[in-house]
């Protein structure tokens, strides 16, 4: 039996002991979404005409898969600091670690260089600059990378027969990807991050959704018909709190 109180969107679970809060959010979809973040909050998105009694008996059946994953990520905490941009941090790209060396110099750029991203700017004393220039750079990368991963999973998968989809590559706060209505997909810049397995992993579980739109049993057998060790692949994704 769960128990739960509202409190400006605000409500709770109960799962063998274990209070779970989460946050609720209703808006004009069609669909109920569950997420477990890598801070271990959990948020709902719920269509509107949805009421609260229905929200809360969906997310108590789903409780026990809210719990495992809060107890997944528990296992990665503390999590990373916010990044400061000065000499030395260290900061990944395709699922390695390399430390920013920040230098004077007239034209502006980054480079790879052995395990050293060298960022050459005009304002060495300002982080921000440095945070932008790194991040174009890893949006230039990002681009190239995800559309090869995207033609090699498509010719993985044949059975999908569809053309390649349009990659729109944004920075979000709370999810890796996903996919429209209209067919495109949605990569967080952030996946550049991690490695290329796990790019392919979230590339190929957009597809799917193309296909089968919801989280169902359906969508798990082409998932799995698509890419069989996709759990291993999204265990890898998972680990990656960066």
């Amino acid at each position: 039996m769960s128990t739960a109180k509202k409190t400006n969107g605000s409500l709770a679970v109960l799962y063998g002991g274990e209070k779970i809060p989460f946050e609720l959010t209703f808006r004009p979809r069609t669909q109920l979404a569950i997420h477990v973040h890598p801070d271990r909050r959990v948020t709902v998105i719920a269509p509107e005409a949805r009421n609260v009694k229905d929200v809360l008996a969906r997310v108590q059946r789903k409780a026990g898969w809210i719990a495992k994953q809060r107890r997944h990520f528990a296992r990665f905490h503390p999590l990373p600091q916010e990044r400061r941009f000065i000499n030395g941090e260290t900061h990944y790209y395709l699922g390695r670690q390399y430390r920013i060396r920040i230098r004077p110099a007239a034209q502006e750029s980054v480079k790879l260089k052995g395990r050293f991203l060298i960022i050459e700017t005009k304002h060495p004393n300002r982080p921000a600059r440095a945070a932008r220039l790194l991040d174009a750079w890893y949006r230039d990368h990002a681009e190239n990378i995800f559309e090869a991963r995207l033609l090699r999973c498509l010719k993985e998968a044949p059975s999908l027969r569809m053309p390649p989809p349009k990659v729109v590559i944004r920075k979000m706060a709370k999810r890796w990807g996903s996919c429209t209505e209209t067919g495109n997909i949605l990569v967080n810049l952030e996946l550049i991050k991690t490695p290329l397995d796990c790019i392919e992993y979230l590339i190929m579980h957009e597809l799917c959704h193309l296909r089968v739109h919801n989280h169902g049993s359906a969508y798990y057998r082409l998932l799995s018909r698509c890419m069989p060790d996709w759990e291993r692949r999204k265990a890898r994704l998972d680990s990656f709190v960066i």
